[in-house]
């Protein structure tokens, strides 16, 4: 298996890094690269990624954001092939490897991740925005993904995927989905289940119901690439 760069974009994240760096250390052992961006933490998660010594850490000094934090993290990241996954915990870092299935020979350019079986938009707020914002990706791109807003993808590294993100917040995800899906429409793009277990709110839980105008704006911005 050819080595990865796994990048994980972090804000205040103190009580899930410990558990976070205990599963990814598995990685390192195999020679990937573990790239945290520190998105201007302020609640002791920066002293623990300080203390951490088989990860490279991206200190940024304000919280700018998590597009803004991974594409910072994509431009310096070591390695062509690129994994993106979030460092909360909703899923599992232990299913990194599911992602790890990157094989031109085999047309496979990239990969995503998905976190439902089936979509049920009466569940929550959050469900009918997923299931919204994926229905409404999939009739303008003419594709079939099941989440869209999954931040669990890979693929490799490309010039033009690092010129054409410009995404600061929360949008980085379908903004990635719309890149991978155009510049792959041809291929399919393996669908990979991950275990997720969603946070409240009250739990840390950052992506907010008003964050769904950043991510529908940046789905119609990006059908200029078709």
């Amino acid at each position: 298996m050819d080595n990865y760069s796994i990048l994980i974009p972090v804000h205040n994240e103190k009580e899930a890094i410990p558990k976070l760096l205990g599963t990814l250390k598995q990685y390192a052992r195999n020679n990937h690269e573990i790239l945290i961006i520190d998105d201007g933490s302020q609640d002791g998660s920066t002293e623990l990624l300080k203390n951490c010594d088989f990860i490279s850490v991206l200190f940024l000094k304000n919280n700018e954001g998590k597009g803004s934090a991974l594409r910072k993290g994509i431009a310096i990241a070591k390695n062509t092939q690129i994994i993106i996954f979030d460092g909360d915990l909703e899923l599992d870092p232990s299913e990194i490897t599911k992602l790890m299935i990157l094989d031109k020979k085999k047309d496979i350019h990239s990969v995503m991740g998905y976190r439902f079986k089936t979509l049920n938009p009466l569940k929550s707020n959050f469900d009918w925005g997923n299931f919204m914002f994926t229905s409404f990706f999939n009739i303008i791109f003419n594709s079939n993904h099941k989440d869209i807003l999954c931040c669990a993808k890979s693929f490799y590294m490309e010039k033009e995927i690092i010129n054409t993100l410009c995404s600061e917040g929360f949008e980085i995800d379908v903004e990635l989905s719309s890149i991978l899906t155009i510049r792959n429409k041809l291929k399919v793009i393996p669908q990979i289940p991950l275990k997720y277990k969603r946070r409240t709110l009250q739990e840390g839980k950052k992506l907010k119901i008003s964050d769904g105008w950043q991510i529908l704006g940046r789905i119609i911005r990006m059908t200029k690439f078709l």
